[in-house]
């Protein structure tokens, strides 16, 4: 429709143009001596029009002859910027893909364009991590260091490959640079967590479990596990000095060292430095909170007198737990170090008959030894060896344990 009213202008305009020129007499005479050259008016018109638009056209094939080397360059760059970003969305799709090897040809295929160089090196480097090419994955990274824009990016992922690959001091390194450059995002943060735990900095690795928290950017499973990993090793930091020790578990939040974990590797350590009698009240106070069959078999093995109170709160325990045959074993245990005999061999016995166990054979072989039954110690003895034979093999084996 455009086109038509175009058309109807300019034939209008044709029509105008040829009715002036009926009432045009002049000429227009042009002397080049010799000659002369004498025209109409309405040629000279026509010729002059028709020169304007040669020299307008010559000036633009002029123009266009000059401009046409700089518009093969910018067509050159143009093709390298397109072949890169194909390249670099090829290396993101198969790195995604799990296609490592060819992330890292479509990466060099995209660094003919520099802005397109640094993403695809980190591209490239988590590929080659992935294959465990640690030197070549260092090699890309070092080549993303020139791009400012990429900084964050490469600092973030330098620090979680090498905390993955416990290069503890780099990632702490990248870390604390990132840090520095106020990178203190919550993915960040999760990586400087894992870096302060293969570091032991088990304060550090508190207050990120604190901080990810708040952010309920850590599930309670992994900050539970972060948190016992702490406060074991702040408890392991301090196992040779016995007081120490004591006052570690005395700053650690109660309801942290209930738990049935925790309670255990603290008491293994307390009884480990002379300090049965705490280890036996953190697991007392384990044992409210909820019943465990590892604190009870360690409550009978931990030297700590006075056995008897022991004894009485051991017993207590059965009114709820009657046949529990770690609990049971643990009655027997504390019976024997208090020399009550009797009691002794009539728990152990039946915590055999509920579950027999090298420890306990053992336990009766002792007793047996101790009143003078060398026949029934001998027993004992022999079929605690083969128990812990088969505990230590996992199998049976070839020989059955005498009843």
């Amino acid at each position: 429709m455009r086109m038509l009213l175009w058309l109807f202008v300019l034939a209008a305009l044709g029509v105008v143009v040829a009715l002036a020129a009926q009432f045009n007499d002049g000429n227009v005479a042009i002397f080049v001596p010799p000659y002369r050259i004498d025209l109409s008016l309405n040629f000279f018109l026509l010729l002059l029009a028709v020169l304007l638009l040669a020299v307008y056209w010559l000036a633009r094939l002029l123009h266009a002859l000059a401009e046409f080397p700089r518009r093969v360059a910018a067509y050159q760059v143009s093709r390298d910027v397109t072949g890169s970003l194909r390249a670099l969305r090829v290396a993101l799709l198969t790195l995604l893909e799990g296609r490592y090897a060819r992330v890292e040809r479509a990466a060099r295929d995209a660094q003919v364009s520099p802005e397109s160089a640094a993403p695809a090196a980190l591209l490239a480097a988590r590929a080659a991590h992935r294959m465990q090419e640690y030197e070549r994955r260092d090699d890309w990274l070092r080549q993303a260091e020139g791009d400012g824009s990429v900084q964050m990016a490469r600092l973030v992922a330098s620090a979680e490959m090498w905390t993955e690959t416990r290069e503890t001091e780099r990632a702490q390194e990248a870390i604390a640079e990132l840090q520095r450059s106020g990178g203190r995002h919550i993915h960040a943060s999760r990586i400087a967590l894992g870096v302060n735990a293969q570091a032991h900095r088990w304060d550090e690795v508190l207050k990120g479990v604190r901080l990810l928290g708040k952010r309920r950017a850590l599930h309670e499973a992994s900050a539970q596990g972060y948190r016992l990993a702490a406060y074991r090793g702040r408890l392991a930091d301090r196992s040779l000095d016995a007081d120490d020790l004591v006052a570690e578990c005395r700053r650690i939040p109660t309801d942290e060292m209930r738990r049935p974990e925790l309670a255990a590797e603290a008491a293994r350590l307390l009884a480990a430095v002379d300090r049965g009698a705490v280890a036996a009240e953190l697991i007392e106070a384990a044992l409210k909170e909820g019943w465990d069959a590892r604190l009870v078999e360690l409550y009978g093995r931990i030297d700590a007198p006075p056995y008897r109170a022991r004894i009485e709160k051991a017993s207590a325990w059965l009114a709820e737990h009657a046949n529990d045959p770690a609990l049971l074993r643990t009655l027997g245990l504390l019976c024997e170090r208090e020399q009550l005999w009797g009691k002794a061999i009539g728990y152990l016995t039946e915590s055999r008959s509920l579950q027999p166990s090298a420890e306990t054979s053992l336990a009766l072989a002792r007793i047996a030894e101790a009143t003078g039954d060398e026949a029934t110690a001998r027993l004992r003895y022999r079929e605690a060896a083969f128990g812990f034979a088969r505990e230590r093999t996992g199998t049976e084996g070839e020989g059955a344990a005498p009843p």
